[in-house]
């Protein structure tokens, strides 16, 4: 007669290993996510730098066949910003006396309101100015959240 086999052992996971598992990749989400969303964010700042090397391409293009820079990016560049950028509202103000296009003009980037660059305080405002055809670069924010904007140029206009 023969002797019955031992049961075999059951293989798997028991419910204390599964919730362990569960915690452990919960604290790893919760430390990589914030770093994450500040890379993604970081990284969207290339829509507005994008944007404004674009416009001072077009300007210039303009200039060469007009006494003056353009006063339109729509109109006179022929400029869909919103294909450019939907992250970014882009504003274009003269340079010169009384706010002519004659010698300069100063392009703006800010964040849409109530885009996903919104929460980004580091680089609220970038500038690009181009007087007498020297362009220059300005960025401004809050890094530190403390209510005062002031220069964040090297942060935000990498060289």
């Amino acid at each position: 007669m023969s002797t019955p086999s031992p049961a075999r052992a059951q293989r798997g996971f028991t419910l204390v290993e599964l919730m362990l598992a569960t915690v452990i990749a919960a604290v790893l989400a919760a430390v990589a996510y914030p770093a994450y969303s500040a890379q993604v964010q970081r990284s969207r700042r290339a829509d507005a730098l994008a944007a404004l090397t674009t416009i001072l391409q077009a300007q210039e293009r303009y200039r060469s066949n007009a006494p003056a820079y353009a006063s339109s990016l729509q109109n006179d560049l022929k400029l869909d910003m919103a294909r450019l950028t939907s992250h970014y509202q882009i504003t274009l103000t003269g340079a010169g006396a009384n706010g002519s296009f004659d010698t300069g003009y100063i392009a703006v980037a800010t964040p849409t309101a109530g885009g996903r660059q919104a929460s980004d305080r580091s680089c609220q405002r970038f500038t690009l100015t181009v007087v007498g055809a020297i362009p220059s670069y300005t960025a401004t924010g809050d890094p530190d959240g403390t209510g005062q904007s002031r220069d964040t140029t090297a942060l935000c206009w990498p060289k």
